[in-house]
């Protein structure tokens, strides 16, 4: 939070930002662990900070954080480009994709949801039983996405027919971890 206030200080030289204007953050779970989340900056540090540099953006790699902290972490005003998550304990929760797809919808282009789980026969399912598949809902919102990336979680195939389609030709790059994707039991009878 200080050196968020002490960039958005109007008695300073705004952040100079040209073709690269990355703020590149890394939240690790050991730093959590030792120090308070109450340093964050708050939604209004990153207000101030985007008015005196209206061209930042910000790259947030994330390695086995909570959701819960994400969810602290994860202020509107944060103009986030591009966000990666990697973990080998923790889960990124449906309910955190969710909020990233309606709060960066602007700005994301690049979304990397890995885990490196030990045990490759049950991977998490961010749907949660939902009709709507939070990863298909971030291709919908987030009409900059050209990134996708998810290994080790579970992508219904339907769905990533559905990723595809909603970004075509302007996502890039769409991988998946074979091992990741799963079929609905009507799907497997249909092929």
């Amino acid at each position: 939070a200080e050196m968020a206030r002490v960039l958005a200080d109007s008695n300073h030289v705004p952040l100079h930002l040209d073709v690269y204007k990355r703020l590149s953050l890394l939240v690790h779970s050991v730093s959590i662990m030792h120090k308070s989340l109450d340093n964050m900056p708050k939604d209004e540090n990153w207000q101030a900070l985007t008015r005196n540099s209206t061209n930042l953006r910000v790259y947030i790699m994330a390695f086995d954080v909570k959701s819960d902290d994400m969810l602290r972490i994860l202020k509107p005003s944060i103009p986030l480009e591009r966000i990666h998550f990697d973990s080998y304990v923790t889960c990124v929760s449906g309910a955190v994709v969710d909020l990233i797809s309606r709060q960066y919808d602007k700005f994301l282009t690049h979304f990397i949801l890995m885990n490196d789980v030990i045990d490759m026969s049950t991977f998490p399912d961010l749907s949660d039983n939902r009709n709507e598949d939070p990863l298909v809902l971030l291709a919908w919102r987030c009409t900059r996405l050209s990134l996708l990336a998810v290994h080790g979680y579970t992508v219904w195939a339907h769905n990533l027919i559905a990723i595809a389609r909603l970004r075509g030709s302007d996502l890039k790059v769409l991988e998946v971890t074979e091992e990741s994707i799963e079929f609905d039991q009507g799907e497997l009878a249909d092929q």
